[in-house]
């Protein structure tokens, strides 16, 4: 029985070939299993955002007000404040006629 250089080769070659298979497949399981920490905690990350936006937008129209809205209010209250300056003419008009001062027309 002897051994030759060829079969020593191969012995050494395999048993080296499987030890870097194994470690290979030790490395790609860790890795996995980081991949799988990391995604559970962005899944957490990205509940956390979705439920923060979910109280802005509900928050949103108690702190802001919208432009249309706005404007709406705006010539609401122009509109009511035109009424009111013609009711005040109206009455300095004829508040003028019955103690006898000038009547001023409205221009």
């Amino acid at each position: 029985m002897s051994i030759e250089l060829k079969d020593i080769i191969v012995l050494f070659l395999g048993t080296f070939l499987t030890t870097a298979c194994g470690a290979v497949a030790y490395f790609l399981k860790d890795i996995r299993t980081d991949i799988r920490e990391k995604d559970k905690q962005q899944d957490t990350a990205i509940a956390k955002v979705a439920e923060d936006l979910a109280t802005f937008k509900a928050q949103l129209p108690a702190n802001y007000v919208m432009r249309d809205d706005f404007l709406r209010a705006i010539a609401n209250q122009d509109y009511k404040l035109d009424v009111l300056a013609k009711e005040v003419g109206e009455v300095n008009k004829n508040l003028n006629k019955l103690i006898g001062g000038q009547v001023r027309e409205a221009t």
